[in-house]
């Protein structure tokens, strides 16, 4: 097997090479467990935003298996599989690009059904691939997954199994499930934002006083006529 180069270009894939990857998951030389394109992005979505780095290149099994990780792609050449997986890390990198530096121009790729006014939003696939994203990292995840966000709880009611059959319980209806597809990506934003607070190093502010500079009690005096004083020091 070829060697993975993980330094994949940054430059954000086009249309024709997210067709690319799309035909390519559907094709005869993928495993029938193979994830859609859908699937990939949830899953990508997820491991970008958790609390832990997760190698892109250990999610690969799962892309070409979503049910076990085992089963492998029939890649013809090392170079076919070079570029697959090359197109796949540069998936990776413009998810992690956009997640990090502009969310609100953050979008699942989730597909429709139907056309005109009759269109409806499939997005149990991205959430699916959201929750085994979770899956890897399941003790990363844990304070989440305890006691869950509306956010997450939106993606676990779509994309787990206890889920959907709390979804066919209820049977919300095609307004429902809309609106889940419209709030989907302040979802996935959302906790992404909260991973990178909750796991941000704190911030130190190692610098000293100086005796002229304002007292950071907001008196409006000098530190050294303030609580820098010898009497305050005293006190």
């Amino acid at each position: 097997m070829a060697m993975i180069n993980i330094s994949a270009s940054e430059t954000p894939l086009t249309d024709a090479e997210l067709d690319q990857i799309e035909q390519w998951l559907d094709s005869d030389a993928m495993p029938e467990t193979a994830m859609d394109i859908s699937m990939l992005d949830g899953f990508f979505t997820a491991l970008i935003s958790g609390p832990n780095l997760v190698h892109p290149t250990r999610a690969l099994p799962w892309i070409w298996d979503s049910e076990e990780g085992q089963a492998q792609p029939g890649f013809e050449t090392p170079q076919q599989f070079e570029q697959v997986v090359g197109l796949l890390m540069r998936y990776w990198n413009m998810l992690a690009n956009t997640l990090n530096q502009t969310p609100d121009a953050y979008a699942p790729l989730i597909y429709l059904s139907g056309e005109g006014d009759a269109q409806e939003s499939i997005i149990e696939e991205w959430c699916t691939g959201y929750m085994l994203g979770i899956a890897l990292d399941p003790h990363g995840w844990a304070p989440m997954l305890d006691e869950p966000s509306d956010e997450i709880s939106l993606i676990m009611l779509y994309g787990t199994e206890s889920g959907w059959e709390e979804l066919d319980r209820l049977q919300l209806g095609p307004d429902y499930q809309r609106d889940a597809a419209d709030a989907l990506a302040d979802c996935a934003t959302a906790i992404h934002a909260y991973w990178r607070k909750a796991t941000a190093p704190p911030i130190r502010n190692t610098g000293k006083i100086g005796r002229n500079d304002p007292c950071s009690c907001g008196s409006g005096k000098k530190f050294k006529l303030c609580h820098g004083a010898p009497a305050a020091n005293e006190a």
